[in-house]
This record gives structure tokens, C-alpha cells and sequence, in this order.
């Protein structure tokens, strides 16, 4: 990639200034919407999805975060996506997963692949004004990791961002501990009821988690995982992304065959 440093100065400048003016609960409606997992520094993967966002004619498309670290791209991935939300600001979502904050890209690949300590910090300054949910037709809640109990969505800040960005799903009933951590969360099936119905939602798409089919459903098809970068960190898995088009969901698996061949196919 051609692209260098002063690209993505350039570009910083552009986003901060649409980030700072967006709140942390973007709303959203769209009759035909992409919806994307993490990234993870895959410029091939990413320049796949937004083929498949043009060929598909979605009217949106709404990032879940996790776009650096892990993979040797991240700062093609930025520019290319603040490129993206710069030039279509009313149609692109680009939410914060917990790698857009300085305690994970100081160590897992962001710093050490832009080697200019300003620039690293002015990327972070940027990050910290990002969205950190989206409600996508009243009724499907887009986040990075998850939720921190049965919450109104009207109260997330850009502060209290934390266990949007981090807490995962779990078949364990209520609020328990994670293996990620001290801080961070699983949530239970009754507690992620009690969100839906508490806040008037049908569903949940959440990122966050590698899975080796690309996606998952939890809670009786109520929540669905999905991660966008095959591959991942060296082990064999498929990326999947989801559309919604007309408040019906469809999830889009893609990555190599057993052949090693690109291929791409629609599971539902």
C-alpha cells in the first residue's frame, strides 16, 4: 500500500471533525444496510466488503469496530475508511471496538506499525470521539462486544463506553465474570431479554469475537456475531458480514476453500 503518514493526518483531521458532532447512539434507517464486524488491519478483506457493499447497492453501511491491530494494515484500513466516512458521512457508521483505544493498539500492532508517537496519539485522539452504538430501524442494536445490564441505550456516553466495547454474550444467566479479564463481562440470556424489551428491540449484531464459520447466533436467533476477517491471526476461518435489507437479515460468509480458492456464498 501507497499510502503513508500525511494520508492519514490528512484524514484524522476530516473524521475528528465528524465524530466530535456525532453522539455515541447514532440512529439510523435504511431499507437495504451492510453491517460489518471487525477488521483487524485485513486490507484485503475490507477492500472485499466494500466491492460487495457497491454490487449489493446497499444504501449503508455501519463498522462495529476493531478496524487496527493484529493484522499488518492498519493504517491502510483507517485511511480507507475515514476516506469512506469523510466522503459518504450520512450512509457510513464507523462504531469503536475496544481496540480503538490506546490500552490494546499500544501493544498489538498500531504503534509499532506507525512508528511516530504524535501521529499515534492524534490517531487515538480521534478514536476517542467515535460513536459507540448504533440502532439501525428502531428495532436492531449494532455494538462492538455487548451490553452491561439491563441499561436505556438513551444513557451511553462516549465515557461510559467500556462494556459496549468488551462484555460478550454467555448461555450463564445474569451479569458474570469474563475470561477476557477482570473488567470485562459476560451477560446472560435473561439479562439480554431484559435489555431488548427494556429498550424496544428485536435484535442484536455485535462484533468482537473470531469465529472460525465468520458468524454465530445466540439467544434463539436474537443476537448475531459476526467477525470480517478470515484467517485470523494465522488459523483457518471464514469472514462474514450481515445485510439488511427490508428488516430481514442475511448473513454473507466469504474466505478460501479447501481448494484455496476465493469464494463467497449467502447462508440464510
Amino acid at each position: 500500500m501507497a499510502l503513508c503518514h500525511n494520508d492519514l493526518r490528512t484524514l484524522l483531521n476530516g473524521a475528528s471533525v465528524i465524530f466530535k458532532k456525532e453522539g455515541p447512539l447514532i440512529h439510523i434507517s435504511s431499507a437495504n444496510a451492510m453491517i460489518v464486524g471487525d477488521i483487524h488491519g485485513n486490507i484485503k478483506a475490507l477492500e472485499f466488503i466494500l466491492r460487495m457493499y457497491q454490487e449489493m447497492e446497499c444504501e449503508d453501511v455501519i463498522f462495529l469496530g476493531d478496524y487496527v491491530d493484529r493484522g499488518p494494515y492498519s493504517v491502510a484500513v483507517l485511511c480507507r475508511l475515514f476516506e469512506l466516512k469523510i466522503r459518504n458521512e450520512q450512509k457510513t457508521v464507523l462504531l469503536k471496538g475496544n481496540h480503538e483505544t490506546m490500552e490494546m493498539n499500544s501493544i498489538y500492532g498500531l504503534y509499532e506499525e506507525i512508528q511516530d508517537h504524535d501521529l499515534f496519539l492524534a490517531v487515538n485522539r480521534t478514536f476517542q470521539e467515535m460513536p459507540v452504538a448504533a440502532v439501525l430501524n428502531d428495532t436492531i442494536f449494532c455494538v462492538h462486544g455487548g451490553i452491561p445490564g439491563v441499561v436505556d441505550i438513551e444513557e451511553i456516553s462516549k465515557e461510559n463506553s467500556f462494556p459496549y466495547l468488551w462484555n460478550d454474550p454467555s448461555e450463564l444467566p445474569g451479569i458474570n465474570a469474563s475470561v477476557r479479564g477482570i473488567r470485562p463481562k459476560c451477560f446472560g440470556p435473561d439479562t439480554f431479554d431484559e435489555f431488548m424489551e427494556h429498550n424496544e428491540l428485536s435484535l442484536m449484531i455485535r462484533g468482537h469475537t473470531a469465529l472460525e464459520n465468520g458468524y454465530e447466533w445466540w439467544f434463539h436467533r436474537r443476537l448475531l456475531s459476526i467477525f470480517s476477517t478470515p484467517n485470523y491471526a494465522g488459523r483457518d476461518g471464514k469472514g462474514a458480514f450481515a445485510v439488511v435489507k427490508d428488516n430481514e437479515v442475511s448473513v454473507f460468509v466469504f474466505g478460501k476453500n479447501k481448494n484455496n480458492r476465493n469464494e463467497s456464498y449467502c447462508i440464510m
